[in-house]
Formats: C-alpha cells, structure tokens, sequence
C-alpha cells in the first residue's frame, strides 16, 4: 500500500533522514520526502507506521492510503 503522511516537527534534513530510517527499519520504502509531507510504500498497517513516527516526537496530522 502507498500511505501519504503528514506531520508536524520536521523541520532539518536531519529530521528527515531520522524519520527515514524509521520507515526502513520497518521494512517500508520512503517514495517522496519532503519536509512534513510524504509517500511510503510499506504493506503494515497504519498506526505501525505512526507510532514509528510518533515514536522520534514528531506529531502525524494525517496518515492517508492512497
């Protein structure tokens, strides 16, 4: 499945690459990052994936199967 997330508190690269290798060690893909938006590839569900998120103090607005 493609997720769109949306979050809150990323505001460096440093932001992004910590909540990439958080989608990776879940064994999901990062499609399109961007700082507070992006796609993911990961076949789990979706709270796994917001709570890996949550998990670095980032907030999730949304989180959207696309």
């Amino acid at each position: 499945m493609i997720y769109r997330v949306k979050t809150e508190g990323m505001g460096c690269p440093h932001c992004i690459m910590r909540v990439t290798n958080a989608i990776n060690a879940l064994g999901a893909a990062v499609r399109n990052m961007e700082l507070n938006d992006f796609t993911v590839d990961y076949s789990g569900d979706s709270e796994t994936l917001r709570e890996a998120i949550e998990d670095l103090g980032f907030d999730v607005v949304s989180i959207e199967n696309i």
